[in-house]
């Protein structure tokens, strides 16, 4: 879950301490898109968006082709940005067919406050709510670097693998 920041919920990725930069700098390898201001509540933004996180970019334009919520549209719209951007930023090096959805994160914005008509001359307030939605483009990561960094993982403890409280007990056995 995101932290609350200005009474508004940002994305932990989003948060930079003692940051004060008006654009997002993303890590090499990575390339992002933002659109900010959307008249949807977020949550309706983040069902859409938790269903292509992880997924290559190919397939997550086909999820949000036939997926039938309106922000499916949006989000579509700022990957084909994300997309854009990575072309330029890689001078054509990656395409569509060498990218995932690294992250995919939707902001609260601002909220439009509005009033109705209450019963005994009261006012009943509303709140419009907006979004903010990022999505980030990486490169995958090759899957046969990380294999001898999990081998080397599993191997023994130094201590011979037996946790403390099982080897103090073999030897209380064996003292009886």
């Amino acid at each position: 879950m995101g932290q609350i920041f200005r009474s508004k919920i940002v994305s932990p990725t989003r948060v930079e301490k003692g940051s004060k930069a008006s654009k997002r700098v993303y890590p090499e390898g990575r390339y992002g898109a933002t659109l900010r201001g959307i008249r949807i509540a977020p949550n309706k933004v983040r069902l859409v968006a938790d269903q292509i996180r992880g997924e290559p970019v190919e397939r997550a334009r086909e999820i949000l082709r036939y997926s039938h919520k309106k922000a499916a549209y949006l989000i579509d719209r700022v990957l084909l940005s994300a997309l854009g951007n990575a072309d330029v930023k890689s001078q054509g090096r990656v395409g569509a067919g060498d990218l995932y959805v690294a992250e995919t994160y939707v902001d609260e914005g601002s909220r439009l406050k509005r009033f109705l008509a209450g019963p005994k001359g009261g006012a009943r307030p509303i709140l419009r709510r907006m979004c903010h939605i990022t999505v980030v483009l990486g490169e995958p990561k090759d899957e046969a670097a990380e294999a001898p960094k999990a081998a080397t993982a599993k191997e023994e403890p130094k201590d011979g693998g037996k946790p403390k409280k099982k080897a103090a007990k073999k030897e209380k056995a064996e003292a009886k």
